[in-house]
Order: structure tokens, then C-alpha cells, then sequence
């Protein structure tokens, strides 16, 4: 595991070290500029006798600027190679880049002991978002799915008070984290244990809100506020979202994980509503297609599966 955690933060650091084309251009540009600047002393005098009359004349000089000016020029092809032959220093700086990671984990343990939630979260997290190792008959995962929710409502009752305002503000608190750890860390084990971590403290903290204004974080452009409003209704759900969850579950708005989470709260739906036959044949064709396809992986495959069955049964 310490040989993968070393392999993960070599290819990490390789694919960070490298400035962006857009930024290393205007770098270049900048320094080439300041270079040229540097090296010419122009000046501009008028005659001591008759003030009408002026010279012009350029002087070209290196000086200790230029010298440091085109090591700058320099650096972004030298800064690789030199940190390539001091793994100490390049681990040194993964670790630094690691530190708002870790910053991050130490506030959602910090959240989940404060308000109580940690057993909450712990449970949901395990009974329901890891889906994928049961393999059990339609009738048997309809039961057990429906216990483990049922247990998982229970421990969130259970849990300490906590103001309604203080709940919505760590759950904005919590998409903000998932947005970052989306854009900071690159894609993979680590990354996705961390969103579990934090859909599934955002399941515990939203029966906490009141009037939880579902449809401005379901049409946000943030990620994490789209996630937490399937967190809340795959906690509260109704049939007025079918229709907006299918397209997230299908659609290109959302990246496999919230995908997974708007499939989550779909399948919630179908559990406890009766949904008019038109409507649920057009999911149950639209999910048997799409299951089928070769870029949808098995937690979400099992998902459309479950909730096919579902709906075949309830005709």
C-alpha cells in the first residue's frame, strides 16, 4: 500500500510540475519583455545651449537584472529536471500540496464529532452508498435496501439537536469540499473515499435543515450543492424530481459520482411512490439501455438494475 501511496504521489507530482500552456506562455512573454527592457538604457537629453534640440540615443548593457531575468527564463524547463534529482524534495512538496487534503479530513471529522453525526454517517456510508457487493434477489435487495434505510433514519434522529441554520451551513461547508476535492485531487481511490465521506456526512446533517431549497442547489453550477440536494431526497423523496434526477443520472452535467448519487435518490423514489405506467416505462426503457453500455461501471449498472426491477414489479 506505501509503494502504490509513493507511485500515486510520483504521477501527482509529475502531472503538477508542469505549468499550464496558457500560463507559461504569458510567463515567457512577460520575462522576454522585462529582458529586452533591461538591457536597453535609452535616454532622451535636450541641448544646453538651445533647449530646442534634442538627442536620442540607446545603450545596450547586461546587468545583474538581465542575468536574473533569463535564469527566470529558464526556470520552467530547469525547475522539473532539478526537483526529478532530489526525491526528498519532491516529496516534500507533494506534501506540502497535500496539506488542504488534509485539511479537509481533519474538518469532516471535526463536523462529525461536533454535531454528532459520525454513527449516522458511518452507517449510511456503509449499508447504503456500497450498493455494489450485494447480490441478492430482486425481493431480498428490495428488503434489505429498505432495513438499511430504515436503520440509517434512525441513527440521523437519533443523532444530537442542531440549529437548522448551523445544518445548512455545514452542508455548504461540505459541498465546498467536494468541490475541491474534485478539482485538486486527480482521479481515484483517494478521491472518491473522501466524496463518500462527505455525501455521507451531508445525508446525516440534512433531515437537520428546515425548508431545505432543494431546486436553487439542484440548478446550482456547483457540484457539491447538486449533491447535497439528491442527499435530501433520497432522504425526503418525491415524485416531482423524477423526471430532473433521470436526466442527471444520464445526462453530461454530471461527472459518474453524482450520477451515482442522482441514481441514489431515483431509486429512493420508485421504492416509495407509485409512478403512472407511461412514465415508468419510459425509465425502465431509458435505464435498460443505458445499462447496457460499455462506459457505465457496476455500482451505477446495479443501480438501473435494481431500479428496473422495481418498477417491472410494481406494474
Amino acid at each position: 500500500m506505501n509503494l502504490t501511496r509513493k507511485v500515486n504521489q510520483n504521477e501527482q507530482f509529475a502531472t503538477s510540475s508542469e505549468f499550464p500552456s496558457s500560463l507559461k506562455k504569458k510567463y515567457l512573454i512577460t520575462i522576454i519583455t522585462l529582458i529586452i527592457l533591461s538591457i536597453l538604457n535609452i535616454s532622451l537629453k535636450s541641448d544646453k545651449v538651445n533647449s530646442k534640440i534634442w538627442s536620442f540615443s540607446i545603450e545596450f548593457k547586461v546587468t545583474s537584472v538581465t542575468l536574473v531575468l533569463v535564469f527566470l527564463l529558464w526556470l520552467p524547463i530547469l525547475l522539473p529536471w532539478f526537483i526529478s534529482l532530489f526525491p526528498q524534495l519532491q516529496g516534500s512538496l507533494n506534501w506540502l500540496r497535500q496539506q488542504g487534503i488534509e485539511e479537509v479530513e481533519t474538518n469532516l471529522l471535526r463536523i462529525k464529532l461536533r454535531y454528532g453525526v459520525e454513527e449516522a454517517s458511518q452507517n449510511y456510508e456503509e449499508k447504503i452508498l456500497n450498493v455494489a457487493s450485494t447480490n441478492l434477489t430482486s425481493q431480498e435487495t428490495y428488503q434489505q435496501v429498505e432495513k438499511r434505510y430504515r436503520d440509517a433514519v434512525t441513527l440521523v434522529n437519533a443523532t444530537s439537536d442542531i440549529d437548522a441554520t448551523e445544518a445548512l451551513k455545514r452542508i455548504e461547508q461540505l459541498g465546498h469540499y467536494y468541490d475541491r476535492v474534485r478539482d485538486e485531487m486527480p482521479s481515484g481511490n483517494e478521491r472518491t473515499r473522501l466524496m463518500r465521506e462527505i455525501s455521507s456526512i451531508m445525508w446525516a446533517l440534512v433531515p437537520k435543515v428546515v425548508n431545505f431549497p432543494v431546486y436553487a442547489k439542484l440548478n446550482s453550477n456547483n457540484g457539491g450543492e447538486r449533491l447535497s440536494a439528491y442527499k435530501y431526497i433520497e432522504w425526503q423523496p418525491s415524485i416531482e424530481y423524477v423526471n430532473l434526477l433521470l436526466s442527471r443520472a444520464i445526462g453530461v452535467l454530471e461527472m459518474p459520482f453524482g450520477q451515482y448519487a442522482a441514481l441514489l435518490a431515483l431509486r429512493r423514489i420508485v421504492r416509495s411512490n407509485k409512478l403512472i405506467p407511461t412514465q415508468s416505462r419510459e425509465i425502465i426503457d431509458i435505464l435498460n439501455w443505458l445499462a447496457n453500455l460499455d462506459c457505465i461501471e457496476g455500482s451505477r449498472r446495479k443501480l438501473m438494475i435494481e431500479i428496473v426491477s422495481t418498477l417491472e414489479a410494481s406494474k
